[in-house]
């Protein structure tokens, strides 16, 4: 694929960078890519470029896609990254939908379920955030 086709985000504070490298194409669909947040790489995990950053510029909220089976998917995930502490959560998956992230308000994530052309807006109060995963151990 073409670098011209690779995102780079930085932070509303420039001080963190989230870089989505493309990794291929689903048929007759969307690209699909891999994540590297500053110096950190998320592996072959891969990403849709759905993103949005915090205005603290301390989290992300990205779409992960988990399957490129045509037949089975897309099974998505919302993943939040505290890019300050280095862990991430999953904040809510979706078979054959999109989860979208749309706006933080206050202490919670707004973000859209996709579906058909449809979209169920949901919010998620990050106070509820019940187990985050070090980079390290994440990537697993």
């Amino acid at each position: 694929m073409h670098d011209s086709l690779n995102i780079t985000s930085p932070s509303p504070d420039m001080r963190h960078r989230a870089h989505f490298a493309v990794s291929g194409e689903v048929r007759f669909g969307p690209l699909y890519y891999v994540l590297s947040v500053d110096d950190y790489r998320f592996g072959q995990r891969i990403f849709g470029d759905a993103h949005l950053w915090s205005p603290a510029s301390d989290l992300l909220a990205v779409q992960e896609w988990l399957t490129l089976d045509y037949s089975a998917g897309p099974i998505t995930a919302l993943l939040l990254i505290d890019v300050v502490q280095r862990r991430e959560t999953t904040l809510a998956q979706a078979t054959k939908r999109f989860l979208v992230p749309e706006r933080f308000e206050g202490s919670a994530l707004v973000y859209r379920e996709e579906h058909a052309g449809q979209a169920v807006v949901k919010r998620f109060d990050l106070a509820d955030v019940q187990e985050w995963k070090p980079f390290a151990q994440a990537q697993s």
